[in-house]
């Protein structure tokens, strides 16, 4: 193989017409032929370049051809496209070279004898006015950005980020290093790699993270032979620190290749414990293997495994499962320039696949338990994560599986950087805000159960109606432990007559989708109002730790008898100035219902309601989870809706 130039125009050849990936056939090039350094960075450069701005050039070139462009050979076309790329970028290319060398190369490749003519009047045009061509018509054509992908992008960001967005997606990444902490500390790492004349700057937010410069291959480096760093984006190991890996873990990574989440979770873990990493293509699990050697982790052992077919060993058998779906890689440009040319028609398809993937990865995480002692031991993490900027392949997957899988919950988590709703327990990294790969992941954990309710039929695995035995039976065929850990359970006529429920932070008790004991008391009551028809005004003037929905055969009881009503009395707003923290403890148990019961009678409410139409809005719901501190920005919503100042800070967890 020739020059750079020539390296170049067969790369984007072979990406035109094979589908092949720029980086990948562009590795074997250079390798096969066998080029200095130089030339191999400058036929990086022009191929990179010309995918970068394709569209912006084709606008430059389309009108000073005399044939639309779509005519043109697809290496003529190539030719025309590296030869523009070098004169309106490159400054140190002098303009005849760049118009020589894509002539030659014109002449050597097309079919046509006066395409080389073509190439050589196209380029000398655009020489002649590229001190006054017109402005690009929009930033799609700017920043070389297909239009639907742009539009997708403002409509998320708005028009003026979106825009940094598409220019820091065809910006120069980073080569970023993880230290393996194992084998040196990341002083002595980045030590090594300074006598190795590699220039080195410690990332600004991920600790243990080195930005490389000056590299040239990699394999020549004794470092990276010698196993003291691996190459991951920031954005791939803060998704595995928010899955939170403890040594002695065991964890799958469902789609490993090439391995980079394994090697985090397994520094994390201090090489303590197990991890297998699959992958469904078998060339791969050679790739992950030697990874894995030559960073000495010998916790990661690799499988062959599709990720959509059920493994019955794996069932309920996982710490971690790590689950970083196929998906438009849209968030990777900086990467792989060319991937923005993707037809999105097929992308349509991937929220299915990524779906099959969750649902069936989702079997292989433990669920919660209690241990002999009666203390919860929650139950596995879930992570899934993309390298796409798609909500249809992001959040919307999240949250469809979410409605699918009422014993899974979004967990918040805490990671350094720059980062805000982390709360959420989804979490998006942006190229132009966090100088990283755009990539999504949302945190799962599963629940020891999540029960329904079913108005006067039954709750959860029981029957209202059900004999003593049956409801053993089922108890002890469910691994039930008996209450408070799990069900109460009263029978009239040796028949069950009511069961109730207490709250748990590990388990969800849901009517028609709704949290009942993880929703605000005032938003419960409202709902359940209107499906029975009942009257309830949550601010009357008495106070009720238990509400009765007859028609639904539902009772909910409250803790203890605090009510958001009491913030509109002067004695308790002086209570809540003199001890912040109690508006604090008011939210997350006071509001909040802690048992629920289903049964068929003998209703005890202190607060009956009554027949009538129920005078409450529409939702949408007032979510919030009832245990833990509350999050400054929700008390300082809260506070003001009931004539309070926002205390300095969240409270504690002292009663008044």
């Amino acid at each position: 193989m020739g020059n750079a130039r020539e390296v170049a125009l067969l790369a984007l050849s072979a990406c035109a017409r094979q589908g092949a990936w720029s980086d990948g056939f562009l590795k074997r090039a250079l390798r096969d032929s066998g080029m200095d350094s130089r030339d191999a960075a400058l036929a990086t450069r022009l191929c990179f370049g010309v995918l970068q701005n394709r569209i912006l050039l084709d606008f430059y070139l389309s009108g000073l051809s005399r044939l639309p462009l779509r005519k043109l050979e697809e290496r003529v076309l190539e030719c025309l496209r590296l030869g523009a790329y070098q004169i309106l970028f490159l400054d140190r290319v002098p303009d005849r070279a760049a118009v020589n060398e894509s002539v030659n190369l014109a002449r050597k490749y097309a079919k046509n004898p006066r395409s080389a003519g073509l190439v050589n009047g196209v380029l000398r045009g655009l020489v002649r006015q590229k001190e006054s061509l017109p402005p690009p018509p929009d930033a799609a054509v700017q920043y070389s950005h297909p239009q639907w992908l742009a539009d997708e992008f403002v409509r998320r960001l708005g028009r003026e980020e979106a825009q940094a967005l598409m220019a820091a997606d065809n910006a120069q990444p980073p080569t970023m290093a993880q230290v393996n902490t194992g084998k040196a500390s990341t002083a002595a790492a980045a030590e090594r790699l300074r006598d190795e004349g590699v220039g080195v700057a410690p990332h600004p937010w991920l600790p243990d993270c080195l930005e490389l410069s000056d590299t040239g291959s990699l394999e020549r480096l004794e470092s990276f032979r010698q196993g003291l760093f691996y190459i991951q984006d920031p954005a791939a190991r803060l998704a595995v620190l928010a899955a939170g890996p403890e040594p002695g873990m065991k964890v799958l990574d469902a789609c490993a290749a090439p391995g980079g989440k394994s090697f985090a979770a397994a520094i994390a873990m201090k090489n303590h414990g197990s991890i297998l990493a699959c992958d469904i293509h078998p060339h791969k699990q050679a790739l992950i293997q030697a990874g894995a050697e030559r960073l000495g982790l010998d916790c990661i052992q690799t499988q062959v495994l599709d990720g959509k077919c059920c493994k019955e060993e794996f069932l309920d058998k996982f710490d971690l499962v790590i689950a970083d779906v196929p998906c438009s890689g849209l968030g990777i440009i900086r990467k792989k320039p060319d991937i923005r040319y993707k037809a999105p028609e097929p992308l349509e398809n991937l929220p299915k696949v990524q779906a099959a993937i969750l649902d069936n990865v989702a079997r292989y995480v433990r669920p919660g338990s209690l241990d002999r002692h009666g203390c919860i031991c929650p139950g596995g993490v879930l992570l899934y994560a993309t390298c796409t900027l798609l909500e249809r392949e992001n959040e919307d997957v999240v949250r469809a599986f979410l409605d699918r899988h009422p014993n899974f919950t979004l967990e918040g988590f805490q990671v350094p950087g720059p980062f805000e709703g982390t709360d959420t327990g989804m979490l998006t990294c942006w190229p132009h805000r966090h100088n990283t790969d755009g990539f999504f992941f949302a945190k799962l954990r599963r629940l020891r159960a999540a029960y329904e309710i079913r108005p006067r039929e039954g709750f959860g695995p029981f029957r209202l109606g059900m004999t003593e035995e049956e409801a053993e039976e089922t108890c002890r065929r469910l691994g039930l432990p008996q209450a408070p850990q799990s069900f109460y359970l009263e029978y009239r006529d040796g028949r069950l007559s009511r069961i109730g429920l207490n709250a748990d932070e590990d388990i969800r008790i849901l009517y028609r989708g709704l949290e009942l004991t993880r929703t605000h008391a005032e938003d419960v009551v409202a709902a359940l109002s209107r499906e029975s028809g009942l009257v309830c005004d949550c601010v009357d003037s008495e106070l009720a730790d238990t509400y009765d929905f007859p028609e639904l055969g539902v009772e909910l009881w409250r803790e203890r008898v605090y009510h958001p009503k009491l913030l509109d009395r002067p004695e308790f707003q002086q209570l809540i100035a003199a001890l912040p923290e109690n508006l604090a403890y008011e939210q997350s148990h006071g509001w909040y219902f802690a048992q629920i019961w289903v049964q068929t009678d003998d209703f005890r409410a202190e607060f009956p309601l009554e027949p009538g139409r129920a005078p409450y809005d529409g939702g949408p719901w007032r979510s919030a989870p009832p245990h833990g501190p509350v999050p400054p920005e929700q008390m300082a919503r809260v506070a003001p809706k009931y004539g309070l100042e926002p205390p300095a800070g969240p409270g504690g967890d002292e009663r008044a």
